[in-house]
């Protein structure tokens, strides 16, 4: 049996839930190694240190674990902006997208004409918020002065945790109408997101912990999956048919009391819009609810029920029902 290398062991102490264990040992390996320096990022940010936990992930860009490849231009750094055409360029999934372009307000009034390039499927839902935007692989024809990581962002402007802001930025065309029972709350629920996302086997729970609270007479609640891990025949609205576009989505959920999902982009999609929303975080968060606290800085509206332990997902969901009978109790007595 060959002997385990100590960043295999730092992995599996952070996978078990012993996240002091996984950092003691990365303190002990390189300093210089990039694998090392990405991975106590995480840590950093853990502990509160957004700046520096970000501007270490950025180490992952050499070892192609963490955002996208570079392209042709200047990378922004605190020029002046003032009638320069600066490109956002949008990193990662599309929950993470959703997530950077946040900063697009914040760049325009620093005087730049802002260019997102995001996902295909993104373009119309940010342009109907009033931003310009293009595909990814259309970056090659645009002119621009500058461009920028998205995912680099947040260190170069010099937040902090508590300096960063959690209110909404994007809004909906208007809410969808839904059928509810009268005096409920309308609870939309995913259970799965993309299976392509690289941790996607550590944030994966049985579905039936959200289907089961369709047995609760205070509640109506829809299903908001969509492409994978369908299940037909559900006790409750599925509404994958009227989600044909983000700004399809945007509305359906605008018109929602309560979002409850694992680590997906409906998460982030209603934190951006200030739905309240309840996300089920892995044992290994991902860096957004890294911070080990119920509220995220990311988004006033979110709130975080934390596995304890890898594979067992009884407790986050038993501390989200108590949370959920406070709800239902508090409906009542309305």
């Amino acid at each position: 049996m060959t002997e385990q290398q100590p960043l295999d062991l730092a992995f599996e102490a952070a996978l078990r839930g012993d996240h002091d264990k996984s950092e003691q040992i990365l303190r002990t390996c390189e300093q210089n190694d990039a694998r090392v320096i990405f991975n106590l990022g995480w840590h950093e940010l853990r502990h509160g240190n957004l700046s520096k936990g970000l501007s270490m992930l950025d180490a992952g860009r050499f070892i192609n674990v963490y955002g996208s490849p570079p392209i042709e231009g200047e990378i922004w750094r605190n020029q002046d902006l003032n009638g320069k055409t600066l490109m956002l360029r949008c990193e990662g999934g599309m929950g993470d997208e959703m997530l950077q372009v946040r900063w697009v307000k914040e760049f325009e009034e620093m005087g730049a004409n802002v260019i997102v390039s995001c996902h295909t499927t993104l373009k119309e839902f940010f342009a109907s918020n009033g931003m310009t935007c293009i595909n990814t692989d259309c970056e090659h024809v645009m002119h621009y002065d500058y461009w920028l990581p998205a995912k680099s962002v947040a260190p170069l402007l010099g937040y902090e945790h508590d300096t960063l802001s959690g209110k909404p930025y994007l809004k909906a065309k208007g809410k969808r109408d839904l059928y509810a029972k009268s005096g409920t709350l309308k609870v939309g629920v995913k259970w799965a997101g993309n299976p392509q996302f690289e941790h996607q086997q550590y944030r994966k729970f049985d579905p039936d912990y959200l289907i089961s609270l369709h047995e609760r007479p205070e509640l109506t609640m829809y299903s908001l999956q969509r492409d994978e891990n369908m299940i037909d025949g559900l006790p409750f609205a599925d509404l994958r048919d009227q989600m044909k576009t983000w700004s399809d989505t945007a509305e359906i959920v605008s018109g929602l009391d309560l979002v409850i999902s694992s680590c997906t982009s409906i998460i982030h999609l209603a934190g951006a819009l200030g739905v309240e929303a309840w996300v089920l975080a892995p044992v290994m968060p991902y860096y957004t609810w890294a911070k080990p606290e119920p509220k995220t800085p990311w988004y006033d509206s979110v709130r975080v029920f934390r596995q304890k332990t890898f594979g067992e997902w009884d407790e986050p969901f038993a501390e989200m029902r108590k949370e959920l009978d406070k709800r239902c109790k508090a409906l009542k007595a309305a």
